[in-house]
């Protein structure tokens, strides 16, 4: 017999539920699972949750500054060396212990880290993904050398460059002191913009091409950006005004055709597309504006 510590009522061993008040009654394998709240750091760059003493992300290196996102996050702990659990039930538990983060090594290599494959709850989520009247539609970038669409296991590959992180940090601190150099402004929104980090790229392409206005290039990738934000009234906009400024850049008729069809209007996507085939047909941006035209 036991004794049930809400109302002092006998109740058998095998009992769940004190039969005289309703308590649930303390089971042995309620014993043996501990709960342990622990202080969480948040990677203002990539997301990553570290101990709260980390001094660095422990999956992308960044060195921490203080100011990073502090959360709470509750770990289940079994004093058994393994346990059942059925995760279905399991709401908002890390997969991961506390010892996961004791143990692992802050100063892992490099190229360990870099093996990783981006979770979705990153920020990294890179590429271009728009599925439109069954076709998945990649904008071109003026600053990229990759053509063609990308089939979703593409998608799921890691293209986390850890260099180009640290890159976007020495410039982010080399901007303070020299805000208005054009070429660490416009590589800085490039590296952000192929990082998947769109509305920082936005921000650094606005000062750079208020410096430099004429670059339709940085122009045309500024609109890339509106466009993975899902905002394509806006990218729209952004291609028409390079089209008004150089009516033969190739690249901003084969972007608009895309914005245009995911808008669904077909008929006017196909104008632009015939416009970017005629403006050069054997360019890698007139061999995919003229495989849109055969698709729709």
């Amino acid at each position: 017999m036991k004794t049930c510590k809400n109302c002092g009522n006998q109740v058998r061993e095998t009992d769940n539920f004190c039969p005289n008040c309703g308590q649930r009654l303390k089971t042995e394998q309620d014993s043996e699972i501990q709960s342990q709240i622990l202080q969480m750091k948040i990677c203002d760059l990539c997301g990553e949750e570290n101990p709260v003493d980390a001094e660095e992300c422990s999956y992308c290196g960044v060195g921490f500054t203080g100011k990073e996102k502090i959360i709470e996050k509750e770990f289940i702990q079994s004093k058994k060396k393994s346990i059942e659990i059925d995760e279905k039930n399991v709401k908002f538990k890390s997969a991961r212990s506390p010892e996961h983060f004791k143990k692992k090594k802050i100063t892992q290599k490099k190229e360990d880290r870099q093996t990783k494959t981006l979770e979705t709850k990153h920020f990294l989520i890179i590429g271009i993904l728009v599925v439109v009247i069954g076709s998945i539609l990649i904008l071109y970038n003026s600053n990229s050398t990759k053509t063609g669409m990308q089939n979703p296991q593409q998608e799921t590959q890691s293209r986390f460059d850890l260099n180009a992180l640290n890159e976007i940090n020495q410039l982010e601190n080399e901007l303070k002191n020299d805000p208005d150099n054009q070429q660490k402004l416009l590589r800085i929104a490039n590296l952000n913009h192929d990082a998947g980090f769109f509305e920082k790229a936005i921000g650094y392409y606005e000062r750079y091409l208020k410096l430099n206005p004429a670059d339709n290039d940085a122009e045309v990738d500024m609109g890339v950006c509106y466009f993975e934000l899902k905002q394509y009234d806006k990218a729209s906009s952004i291609f028409e005004n390079v089209i008004k400024k150089n009516p033969r850049h190739q690249i901003a008729f084969l972007n608009l055709g895309i914005v245009t069809l995911t808008k669904g209007d077909v008929e006017k996507a196909k104008e632009y597309f015939k416009k970017c085939v005629e403006l050069g047909e054997h360019t890698d941006a007139g061999h995919r504006a003229a495989e849109l035209l055969k698709s729709h």
